[in-house]
């Protein structure tokens, strides 16, 4: 990238990040409470559905797999996932991120925006894979995560366990970006 990058004049820059800037977050999350989940196996780099419907408990996890594997493979930017959470998650994770579970936390609204889709200098947290969000919690909570903000997310974090964690990021996937 960096040998691709240096030829790149000012105005191309600028005409790139108009163009990226402008582009709104789609919806390819949906996330489903349920006992189980289909059955998975390691492809590359994320888990996705055996063939078969062959089903498996999904005990105290999230699953998340690809719709269409070979679609996700193939770099589609319309891919689409299905989030797998325990029966309960999205309730419970809902009470986390609106009025932060009775003294848990803070409500996430007060730094993310009240649409949670970003407030200034911080990200927009709705509709974004739960995989991906838990690891940032969880890298936050553990200090992995040294940023700027990270001081005061790791302090927001601090008393939430792994159920907690699993049933924000629950709640947060289930949302429209």
């Amino acid at each position: 990238m960096i040998e691709l990058s240096k030829p790149i004049t000012d105005a191309e820059i600028e005409a790139a990040a108009a163009y990226f800037s402008a582009l709104q977050p789609r919806k390819r999350i949906k996330v489903v409470e349920s006992d189980t989940a289909p059955k998975t196996y390691v492809a590359g780099l994320l888990w996705a559905a055996v063939e078969t419907s062959e089903r498996e408990p999904i005990g105290a996890r999230i699953v998340e797999i690809p719709d269409d594997l070979l679609r996700f493979e193939s770099r589609d930017p319309r891919s689409t996932f299905t989030a797998y959470a325990p029966i309960g998650s999205l309730a419970k994770g809902e009470a986390l991120v609106m009025k932060g579970g009775s003294g848990k936390t803070i409500q996430c609204a007060l730094c993310h925006g009240a649409d949670l889709k970003g407030l200034g200098p911080l990200p927009s947290i709705a509709g974004r894979s739960p995989s991906y969000m838990f690891r940032q919690l969880y890298d936050f909570q553990h200090g992995a995560r040294t940023g700027e903000w990270s001081p005061l997310m790791a302090q927001i974090v601090a008393n939430l366990d792994e159920q907690d964690l699993l049933a924000i990021v629950a709640y947060l996937a289930s949302r429209d970006p």
